[in-house]
């Protein structure tokens, strides 16, 4: 029984560790391959390699010389195409989620040791998707100011996204809403009205119909909003397509290590507080990623916490031992109303009869 139960265990973390490594987001890499008249070369030898795993895909270019990877793990690509008889080609790509990035290669003629190394920058315009979106990239999530490490921060600042109304349930200011915002109006649509992936995956609350979770910023590769033409598998939705991209792991160890905090004794003293509240916050965590076999088998994994003490100061009034007689002379001009009359008038001097004085209240 003890061995079954290792075995169970075992196998639920290799699976997680799996999930977590293949919880990515996707791109296609595209194109073409011709001589150098224009001709078009078909069965030519065209491989895909993962610059962080190592792990590769190839495939061989059609009757028309196109060819086609898709639903790749986001990252640094290089592309190797090369046929007998001709220089072999080598280009160096980056893909973001939902990405679909073109590489043609013209092939000249020379020996298979022969190698041409092509370097370019990423169009300012991708030609081969419709879809129009923002990018939050890793160094921006890495390195922006956001509030309380609260991604949707960043989602409110694309073109076209706003917090939305002020009445919103998940905007966080009500007084029974403890969480940070998670509100995000696209183009003017309600904010309940966008679809929240999570490498992919469905993460709409379903009460309110806003994010589910939000993982921690060191666990975040990207964020891929979608605001129009959005493709078929994701284009349920009048608002937009928001997608967070976690990290996975790959050959090298990395990791982070972060606290954040505030304590009242370096905090201004409010105008109506006798001393300084309570005011003490607590924000920490980090995370690690590398390799369990190299080029095989990667693992992530990420902690945060957040620990706040906050006091609030509330001002009364205490009755003066005048009041406690019925003499309330020291409000004025706030005027002490006779309940029995109507229309009501104010006692003389907001002095309250004695005759008029319940001696059990």
């Amino acid at each position: 029984m003890q061995s079954i139960r290792t075995l169970g265990v075992g196998l639920a973390i290799l699976l997680t560790f799996t999930a977590v490594s293949f919880a990515q987001g996707t791109a296609d890499i595209v194109g073409r391959v011709t001589d150098t008249s224009g001709g078009v070369l078909p069965a030519v030898t065209v491989t895909a390699q993962n610059v962080a795993t190592k792990i590769q895909r190839t495939t061989i270019s059609s009757d028309t010389g196109d060819f086609l990877f898709t639903l790749l793990p986001i990252g640094v690509y290089t592309v190797k195409i090369e046929l007998q008889g001709f220089q072999t080609v080598n280009s160096r790509v980056e893909l973001n989620t939902g990405d679909r990035a073109r590489v043609d290669a013209k092939l000249q003629l020379g020996t298979v040791a022969e190698t041409i190394m092509v370097t370019g920058e990423a169009p300012l315009l991708q030609t081969d998707t419709s879809t129009v979106g923002s990018l939050i990239n890793e160094k921006t999530v890495q390195d922006a100011p956001i509030p309380g490490r609260n991604i949707i921060r960043m989602v409110q600042m694309i073109p076209g996204a706003s917090e939305g109304a002020l009445s919103s349930l998940a905007n966080g200011t009500r007084p029974d809403e403890r969480r940070q915002t998670s509100s995000v109006s696209i183009n003017g649509v309600n904010d309940v009205l966008n679809n929240q992936l999570v490498d992919g995956m469905d993460n709409n609350e379903r009460t309110i119909g806003t994010v589910g979770i939000k993982p921690s910023i060191d666990a975040i590769a990207e964020v891929k909003v979608q605001t129009n033409m959005y493709t078929a598998e994701t284009g349920r939705t009048l608002g937009g397509v928001i997608n967070i991209i976690t990290k996975s792991g790959s050959n090298q160890f990395h990791g982070s290590a972060f606290e954040f905090g505030r304590h009242e004794k370096f905090d201004s003293r409010l105008f109506f507080a006798q001393g300084k509240p309570i005011n003490r916050q607590n924000q920490y965590g980090g995370s690690l990623g590398g390799p369990i076999k190299s080029n095989k088998t990667f693992f992530f994994a990420d902690y945060e916490g957040y620990r706040l003490k906050q006091g609030v100061p509330t001002v009364v009034t205490v009755p003066t031992a005048k009041m406690r007689t019925g003499d309330f002379s020291e409000l004025l001009p706030t005027q002490i109303f006779d309940p029995t009359t109507s229309p009501r008038v104010a006692f003389p001097g907001n002095v309250i009869p004695a005759n008029r004085m319940d001696l059990i209240a």
